[in-house]
């Protein structure tokens, strides 16, 4: 092919590669975005006191309000579970990108996301499929009180995974030279997710925070959704490169 020298066919189609990776990260991080925002309105029509990691804990309210809030919270569980799969590919294809652009420090950032992902992927599991039906059995209390427990635990670790890497990934991010992010939805990212880390920890020493846990869930949820639809938009912004090897001409 002539006038198109040997390096410069090698780092198109490294960009191309690149472009392609990225796409479909922020596609899937959009998409798995959108279901896991409509789970957290799921979450929100549910008993606070079951679907929350509510602080001070209450066995009993709890137990009333997994019995009746079984429909919404079967619902959020079914959501939720199928979407952060899909989220959890989007962020990892991310993850990889980032890696293979020596921007280490947001890929840091988006592997703490990836693993909040799937920590939210046993929360989600349980809040659908185990705390409402250990609550329905004759002898379940006690059983019921356990797994509420651990899910209290997982909602806060999984919101704090999310908060710091949101702040981590999206700090760097404003930093960039040639960023894929706006700047504006980064600062709301990492607000969002500053809020998140807040508030689970406040939750984590006792104090009656949940409210300020879930919707930053789910505020950070549709954050991300305009961040994913972002990422798959990037070709013309995308990062450099950091060592695209060239063969001889």
């Amino acid at each position: 092919m002539s006038g198109v020298s040997k390096p410069d066919i090698a780092r198109r189609r490294a960009e191309s590669h690149e472009a392609s990776i990225l796409s479909v990260g922020g596609a899937a991080l959009a998409l798995g975005s959108l279901g896991i925002a409509a789970t957290s309105a799921l979450y929100a029509l549910s008993p606070p006191a079951a679907a929350l990691p509510t602080q001070p804990f209450d066995p009993a309210l709890a137990l009333a309000g997994a019995v009746a809030g079984a429909r919404t919270m079967f619902a959020a569980g079914t959501i939720g579970i199928f979407s952060d799969v899909v989220a959890a590919v989007g962020a990892m294809l991310i993850v990889v990108e980032l890696v293979r652009c020596d921007k280490a420090a947001a890929a840091a950032g988006w592997a703490a996301i990836f693993l909040s992902i799937v920590v939210f992927t046993f929360v989600d599991a349980m809040v659908g499929y185990v705390l409402s039906a250990v609550a329905a059995m004759p002898d379940g209390a006690g059983a019921f009180t356990a797994f509420k427990r651990l899910f209290d635990v997982l909602f806060l670790l999984g919101t704090m995974a999310f908060g710091g890497g949101a702040i981590l990934a999206l700090t760097s991010e404003m930093r960039s030279p040639r960023r894929i992010v706006s700047q504006a939805v980064a600062i709301a990212g990492a607000l969002v997710g500053l809020a998140g880390v807040l508030a689970s920890a406040a939750c984590l020493a006792g104090l009656p925070l949940q409210q300020g846990v879930g919707i930053s869930i789910g505020l950070g949820s549709a954050i991300f959704i305009a961040i994913g639809v972002q990422v798959a938009r990037a070709e013309p912004r995308l990062y450099q490169r950091a060592g695209v090897a060239e063969p001889a001409s």
